[in-house]
Order: C-alpha cells, then structure tokens, then sequence
C-alpha cells in the first residue's frame, strides 16, 4: 500500500499502490494522457482516483500544468541543539541541578515529566518552575495517582503554569477525563499502571502524526531521538530514558560536554528509510521510531520490537505474542 500524506490539513489517506503510481504520472501528463497511458479499459479507476483527490481538497483540475506548482521543499532544521526532553522525576532527584538550568536557557520546544513513583505537589510545583520564564512550548506530565491529584489542584497548576498542555494520572482509582481551562488542556486519569520506561516504544496507528515538521524531519531524521536529551529517574543523562548508555549525570556533567559527544547524536540521523522493514512502510513519514527496543537487539538497525505491522501483507498483528520477538522480549525483560 501507499499513503497520501496531506501536510496542510494533518491527514492521511491510505491508498493502493496503482493510485500512488497514476497521481505521479498526473504530476506531468494530463488526464487524457493518463488515459493513454495506462489504457481506457481503466478509465473509470483512474477517474475514481481524480476523483478522490477533488473530494478531500487535495487538487483541483485546470486545463494546463502549472509551472508555479513546485514541489514542496522537504529539508528540515531546527533553532536547538536540543528540541525536546524527557525528565523521570523522582521524589528523590535534585530540584537545584545547574544542568536543569542549562537545559532552561535552551530553545525547548516541548518537555515531558514522567512520574511513576509518587511525588508532592510541592516537588513538582518546584520543578515546573525552572521553565516559568523559559520559551519552552509544550509541558506534557505523567503523575501517579495521589490523593492531591484532584480537578481543583491541577486548576491551579495549570493556571500558573500555562504550557501544561495535558496531565496523564496513571494508576487511578478511577478513569475519567476532566478538560480545564476554557477545554484546552486534558487531564486523563487511568487504572493502567506506568512503572518504568519499559512500557515505552509501542508503534500504533493512534500515535501516527501528519504535519510538515515530522514528514521533513522523518526524511533524513530519527523521528523519535533526533535532537532529544532524557534524564532518568537516578538523574543520569540519556539520548532516552529506555537505552543503556549514560553521558553523565545531571550533579557533575555540563550539558556543553553532552552535546560535543558524538555517541550521544549517533542515532540522530538514523531515518526510516536506513531501518530494515521500516524502509519499505508506507507509514515511515508519519511515525514515530523507537531504538531502545529492537527486534535483533545487536543490530542497530532493526525494526522496532513494539510494532506489530507487516507492510508486505498489509496486517496489523499484536507484537506481544508473535514468536519470533519472544527471544527480544526476555532479553529486554518484557515478559509482563
């Protein structure tokens, strides 16, 4: 299969690989030609596919091809060393970190907290505020259920600090969905335990993103780890909290000495297109990847353990059960 990819209204169109090769043939050719071309015993397919293309506002028809129509430039860059980062907050972790107040005076544009363990409002209160007069644009958080987890705490919360985009309450008593000020920001309470950064890396249509900075990015990038800094819940400084390799920890590394290791960046060039399987899905500019669990956990460029997509049989299957990742599975240790 194929995918139409349309940038400008974030959707995409999973599309037989005969529709793909008649719209890259209708870049240069008229319709007629089309015609020609591919035979008028197929007029009325190729006609449904014009026609698709009309219905969802993806083109229009005209009597020329226009010079003016170029393609859409793909390259990609960003205004950071350091675009995005994933913080396992713990009870334990310093609140005065010269190495969080580095990361502060970085153009970030957005931020993850993870808690699995409980933590005090207060603790966290602490921590948001390193980025109170930051240009960072997005905070997302995961907090394990407590008793001051309620709808008038997290009002004002948010209230002072308004890049909290949306709170996940992992472990609740209860799952419910609240939506605070003016319904801009989710607050998703959940029975589901998250214990560890074991249960990260799943590959799912529902995660699949169709804008213009992904699709770019995705050309020459690793959609999950390209220009990401992490620090575990011990405060040791990873690419991603789920891989092996530590660059130091937050209480004696500078973020300077990170960044000049090119262990560090080794991944952030490692696109779809270099990964086996991955190379030949139509889903690779819309996904993201995970390099933390792998189905060959030697081979750097494997498929993502957690995906349970085949693209030759066009089948999504549950990658949890498949024989063939057992042996990957106990190696990580996701037997449960």
């Amino acid at each position: 299969m194929s995918l139409i990819c349309d940038l400008q209204l974030r959707k995409y169109y999973h599309v037989p690989n005969d529709m793909a090769d008649v719209l890259d043939y209708l870049k240069s050719h008229s319709v007629e030609e089309c015609y020609d071309a591919y035979g008028y015993g197929n007029k009325g397919v190729i006609k449904s596919y014009v026609d698709f293309v009309l219905k969802n506002d993806m083109g229009f028809m005209d009597t020329r091809i226009m010079d003016e129509l170029v393609p859409l430039p793909l390259q990609w860059d960003a205004y950071a060393d350091i675009t995005n980062v994933i913080v396992e907050l713990s009870p334990e972790m310093a609140n005065d970190s010269c190495f969080i107040e580095e990361l502060v005076n970085l153009n970030l544009e957005a931020i993850e907290i993870r808690c699995y363990e409980a933590i005090s409002s207060e603790k966290l209160t602490q921590f948001l505020n390193h980025f109170s007069k930051s240009i960072v644009g997005t905070i997302r958080i995961f907090l394990k259920w407590n008793n001051w987890c309620t709808e008038k705490l997290f009002k004002n919360l948010i209230e002072n600090n308004l890049r909290i985009n949306s709170i996940v309450v992992h472990s609740s008593p209860q799952e419910k969905t609240i939506k605070l000020l003016k319904n801009s920001v989710s607050i998703l309470y959940k029975k589901e335990v998250i214990a560890s950064c074991l249960q990260c890396g799943v590959i799912d249509p529902g995660y699949f993103r169709t804008n213009i900075d992904l699709f770019t990015e995705s050309q020459k990038h690793n959609t999950c780890l390209n220009r990401k800094l992490s620090i575990n819940k011990d405060g040791y400084i990873k690419n991603c909290p789920s891989m092996p390799e530590s660059f130091g920890h937050i209480s004696q590394t500078r973020l300077a000495d990170v960044l000049a290791n090119p262990e560090f960046k080794k991944n952030w060039l490692l696109n779809k297109d270099r990964i086996a399987v991955c190379k030949d899905c139509e889903f690779r500019h819309v996904c993201t990847d995970c390099r933390a669990y792998v189905e060959q956990p030697q081979d750097r460029y494997s498929k993502p353990l957690k995906c349970g997509y085949d693209p030759y049989a066009n089948v999504w299957e549950d990658w949890a059960t498949s024989p063939l990742k057992q042996e990957a599975i106990a190696y990580y240790g996701l037997e449960k």
